[in-house]
């Protein structure tokens, strides 16, 4: 095990210790159903190399506010519907993501901690790819609008590339509001890497890229609400040009 990932684990176990004597906040739950669509110049262009197919997913998501700083996560079941070891791009995937940022006293900044993790098969036989991130970050918040900016060293570990590579910034932003009577939001997250390993770099067309999405979502009601998000990804997800989607969302809020 390197040390990067010694580090971000043990920073995790830290985060994890703190809830013990944490003081809850405010949290959410919400369970949804997504369908993506890559656009036709993707599915066509992907076709040889990564094979980026529509699909369904269900996912289970949920973030927590805490004394100590925030938790955010999900889970996601993608081709649910499909067998496990189908053609590339249509084989069931399980993909994971945690955030932690935990406060540095009161001046904005937090300890930023990242991992996520997407696999072909529940034994990781078809490929995997763990990413963690772990830097520093910072929040800013008012009436509807919330703006999280990072920066972060990153860890790889995947079926074609091992160990430190490069740099992460970017962020997650949101501006909820009221339109005709009607609550809507908008949101972004967006991930620049820069810097990355020359082997990895090889396969992703280059030492920088760009991922991220941009959604507009309708609270139709307290517990449920509707979205469409715009998926992009360039020099990214194993391709050397710009990859994008819409992704067609309903959620329901416990």
């Amino acid at each position: 095990m390197k040390a990067p990932f010694c580090t971000s684990l043990g920073l995790a176990l830290l985060a994890i210790s703190s809830v013990a004597s944490a003081e809850f906040k405010s949290g959410f739950i919400n369970a949804g159903f997504h369908y993506l669509d890559w656009s036709d110049n993707t599915t066509h262009r992907t076709g040889s190399k990564s094979h980026k197919d529509d699909f369904g997913y269900l996912e289970l998501e949920g973030g927590a506010n805490f004394s100590w700083g925030e938790m955010y996560g999900f889970f996601d079941w993608e081709n649910f519907y499909r067998g496990r070891h189908s053609q590339p791009g249509s084989e069931q995937r399980y993909t994971m993501k945690s955030t932690n940022r935990i406060k540095i006293g009161e001046t904005g900044f937090n300890l930023y901690l990242h991992g996520y993790g997407t696999y072909g098969s529940p034994d990781r036989r078809n490929f995997h790819d763990d990413m963690l991130l772990y830097g520093i970050g910072y929040n800013v918040a008012g009436a509807g609008y919330w703006f999280k900016p990072f920066i972060a060293k990153r860890y790889t570990d995947q079926t074609w590339y091992r160990g430190d590579n490069g740099y992460v910034a970017g962020w997650v932003a949101g501006y909820r509001f009221k339109l005709v009577n009607e609550t809507f939001s908008l949101t972004n997250w967006n991930e620049y890497e820069f810097a990355r390993a020359d082997s990895y770099a090889k396969g992703n067309g280059g030492k920088e890229g760009l991922n991220g999405a941009l959604a507009l979502w309708w609270h139709s009601t307290p517990h449920l609400t509707a979205g469409i998000q715009y998926r992009y990804a360039d020099n990214k997800l194993g391709e050397s040009f710009l990859q994008n989607a819409l992704i067609y969302s309903i959620k329901y809020q416990f």
